[in-house]
Parts: C-alpha cells; structure tokens; sequence
C-alpha cells in the first residue's frame, strides 16, 4: 500500500514509486481483464464504485453484481476514487448541499465497511475542471470551487478515517499542476483532511514534471513536505507511449511521487494507449512490466550531468539516461537494457543495469555535450536561467513574473510567467503567446549573451495564422546563424494577424 504519514514531520524519501494502473471495474464487468492484470503483473487498481450503483434508496446500499462487488476480487489493490453525483441527492450534480455531501461522505464510508480490504481513498477526480464537478458551487471562480471541495473533502475524510483509522486520504484533486487551485484547497485547511496531494500532469512534458511540482513546493507550505500521487496519467501516442512511461517514471521518482497510476489498464475508448489489450501486452505494458520487476521501491538518484541530459539511477544499479545527442561508452559488463547503448537520444532512454553498479563519469561515459544554452532545457520559475525572457511593447522591454496557473478564467492551467500589462502575453518552458492589444503589439523576446562561438538554432512552430519571427545579433539581423563569443542574441516573436502564439525553441550549439 502507499506509505505516507501525515504532518511536519515526515520526511520525503525518494524511491521509485508505486506503480498502478486506472481499470474501470466499477463501469465494465472484465473478469478476463483482471486475470491478464494479475500476469502482468498488476495489484494496484485505481477505480470506483459507483454511488448510484450501491445506494438504492436513500441510506439503503446493496452490493449484488459485478461491478460493485469486484473489489472482493482485489483485496488491497484497490485506490478507492469517490467522485460521481447520485440520482437521488442534489439533482444529479456534484453534492452541495449539508444533506448531500453528509450522503457522499456516508457512501464512502459504507464502502469502506463493505470492503476492509481498502486503505486508500481518492476523494474527488480532476475537481479544478467542470469536467468531473458541475452544478450549485460549483461553477463559479476558483474561490469558490475550491470551498466547494475542501467542504466534500473533510466531510468525506472525517467519515471514512472514523470507518477505518489509518486509511490514507489522497486529495486535491487536480488536472494538471495549477498552483492557484492549491493554494486556495490548502488556505481552506484541506491539509488536515489529506495525506497525499494528487495531480494528473496531463499538459506537463515528462522533462519538466519535477520542476513543477518542486514549484508547488516552494509555492503552497502545506505541500512542501507531503506526498504527492500522480493518480493519472498516460498519452495517446502508441508508439512514443513506452519512452513517454519510462521519462516520467524517472522525472516522478526524483521530484518525490510516492504513486503513479498509468491510464488506461485496457482500451478505454478515449485513444490513450493502454498497458494490454484482447491480443496482449501492448509495448507501454511490457516497460510498465520493467519498471516493476526492477525499479519500483528502489532508492533513486538524480544523475543528471548537465541541463541537457536527464538521468536516474536506482538502487545503484539501473541507469536510465535521455538528452541532447552524444555517444556512449560503457565499460565492460554494463548491459544495455533497452535503448541505444551507443548514443544518446532526447527521445528514447537507454536503460542501462551492472551488477557492481553504474556511475558516471566511470562505468558509464558520456561524449563532450555540444549544447551551450536551450531554452527549454533550461527554462527555469525562478534564479539559474541563462536567458532572459521579456515582453516588448513600443520598444520597452516589461519584465515577466510568476503566474500561478488557473488563477483566472482563460490562463493555463500550469505555471507559467506572465505581465500586468496585458492579460494574454505570456511564456512557458515550450511555447510564447504574443499579444495585439489596442495600445500596441506585444511581443516575446529571448535573449542570450553567447558564452563561446555558436550556432544559433531557433524552432518555431505556429499555433494559428503564425507569428513574426526575428533573430539578432548585437541588435542586427543574423544571418548566417553563427554568433562569436559575448556576442547578445537576441529572438523577438511578434504577434500574427489574429494574435496567435507557437511552440518556441532556441538553441545555442557549439560552432564547428
């Protein structure tokens, strides 16, 4: 089960962390689907059962089929998520009234009578999102929304800790990593109703995931030294999925996730890619198989050399590395696991094992790193950022500050940095929003005193009707894209006809 203890005392542990999979037992009755599970193997099920499946009248709760009685086959595999309305409380919508979220928090309990196996309980799913939370309470701002699920999170963590003391309480609840939401969840006191946080970092590349949770760290007091639960996450991507698995596994462990719950277990209809299917394990499913047999629970370091290069070493013995392209070599005994063990991808780990234990730098080598700066790399909320990124306007440079995510209608959901000045420009690790508001364009500038002789790459990718795209040297146009040693390159994206943004990227390589 998950480890977690509650309060200021405890201490982060960094360990790969346990792994699970979202199984929709409590919608599709699949015994087949949990006997392949149990060959995985599988033994952590993140899933529901369904309050308007088990509540027939009102205080009445009756188990008799498949879906609500599937948790017997489990035992204490089972992360219990409390989320959907009932029929016969609050008109179908997410409880908000005394008497309905009294009724929700009952429910929960009762089925953690039902099931003494359970000794974990997601209270909510994504509840910063009218997705999965609608109706009175609900629909408003922030402030708002966040009491409406501080007051179901303590009605419902009260009951089911009265039901079995020691169960964990998983809350929070977010899509993504909005710090905004957090803050306002903890300023409510939801602290004292929870021993774990939960995030689903569906719009967080896996090379910036630790990152943004060592942000809401040093963002939210309260989160500083608790647990953090990846409760969902997956990609639609088949073929990339498995890399995708094997990077955010890593990124998870060295940020302090204690549990990562991959969706889906088997095809859910929605495109992610799933860990099996009728025919098998699919190749996400056969890494979700690795990291169990061999990383999780095992200590973790983060081996990372430079700003270019992710790694991770578990129990001193399994290396996984990705980053900007150089060659390998390794000493005599270390196996390739997986991946090339010749060279260096930003796409594919290599996974690397040696009986006696890996390290840099000895066992393993790395090949002198061409990259002198990138912005996404190196994209950094606070000091140790090589490029200085400002807005511009008029020709008047506006500094740019930290912005939460989700503090208002219309912003991203993750933290990104932003000015007073306009409510649209704004920067993250992997794209710009310039702007075209009435008192002028605003647009996003990049700038980098090169260090050594370069070359300057800049990849822009356009959202809409596109962008306008300078690059400058010493403030004159580059042309030839090489600059020399304290040369100021600088990398100005203008707003298009209709304002649209684009994926931004510039890179200063080693000039040969």
């Amino acid at each position: 089960m998950l480890c977690v203890l509650a309060g200021p005392g405890w201490a982060l542990e960094l360990v790969g962390p346990r792994l699970g999979a979202w199984s929709d037992f409590g919608q599709t009755s699949r015994p087949e689907v949990l006997a392949r599970a149990a060959a995985l193997p599988v033994d952590l099920f993140r899933d529901e059962v369904f309050w308007d499946g088990v509540e027939t009248d009102r205080g009445r709760f009756v188990f008799d089929n498949p879906r609500t009685t599937y948790p017997d086959q489990l035992g204490a595999g089972l992360l219990f998520l409390v989320n959907n309305p009932h029929r016969n409380h609050d008109g179908v919508t997410t409880p908000h009234t005394d008497a309905g979220v009294q009724a929700f928090a009952r429910y929960a309990a009762e089925v953690l009578r039902r099931f003494p196996g359970i000794g974990m309980v997601e209270v909510g799913n994504e509840m910063n999102s009218a997705t999965f939370a609608w109706g009175p309470g609900w629909e408003g701002a922030i402030e708002e929304r966040a009491a409406s699920y501080v007051r179901l999170l303590a009605a419902t963590s009260l009951a089911v800790r009265a039901e079995r003391p020691g169960v964990t309480v998983l809350g929070g609840a977010a899509h993504s990593v909005p710090i905004a939401w957090f803050r306002e969840v903890f300023r409510l006191g939801a602290a004292a109703y929870m021993d774990a946080v939960v995030i689903h970092p569906y719009d967080v590349q896996p090379e910036q995931v630790a990152r943004q949770i060592a942000l809401l760290r040093r963002e939210v007091p309260e989160v500083a030294d608790m647990p953090v639960a990846v409760t969902e996450f997956g990609l639609a991507d088949a073929a990339t999925a498995p890399a995708y698995l094997m990077k955010s596994y890593c990124q998870q462990a060295i940020a302090g996730v204690s549990l990562a719950i991959w969706y889906p277990l088997y095809p859910a209809g929605d495109g992610l890619a799933a860990l099996m299917t009728d025919e098998g394990l699919t190749p996400v499913g056969e890494t979700f198989r690795f990291i169990r047999a061999n990383l999780e629970g095992k200590a973790v370091q983060d081996v990372a050399p430079d700003p270019f290069t992710y790694g991770c070493l578990f129990d001193g013995k399994w290396m996984v590395l990705w980053g900007e392209a150089r060659e390998i070599a390794l000493a005599p005994g270390v196996r390739v696991v997986a991946g090339d063990g010749g060279q260096l991808s930003p796409d594919v780990p290599v996974v690397l094992w040696g009986a006696a234990g890996l390290r840099l730098g000895h066992e393993v080598r790395l090949g002198a790193q061409a990259v002198l700066a990138d912005s996404w790399h190196q994209f950094s909320y606070a000091e140790g950022d090589p490029f200085q990124r400002v807005l511009r306007q008029g020709g008047r440079d506006i500094p740019l500050t930290l912005r939460p995510g989700q503090e208002r209608e219309g912003v991203p959901w993750v933290p990104y940095l932003a000015s007073d000045v306009d409510g649209l420009a704004r920067v993250a690790a992997e794209w710009v929003q310039p702007s075209d508001p009435s008192d002028g364009p605003i647009s996003v500038v990049y700038r980098i005193r090169a260090s050594q002789a370069a070359r300057v790459e800049v990849r822009v990718v356009p959202w809409d009707d596109g962008v306008t795209v300078t690059v400058r040297r010493n403030g004159q146009a580059l042309a030839d894209g090489v600059v020399a040693a304290g040369d100021l390159v600088e990398v100005e994206i203008g707003p298009g006809a209709t304002g649209g943004g684009a994926d931004l990227r510039v890179t200063l390589r080693k000039a040969d």
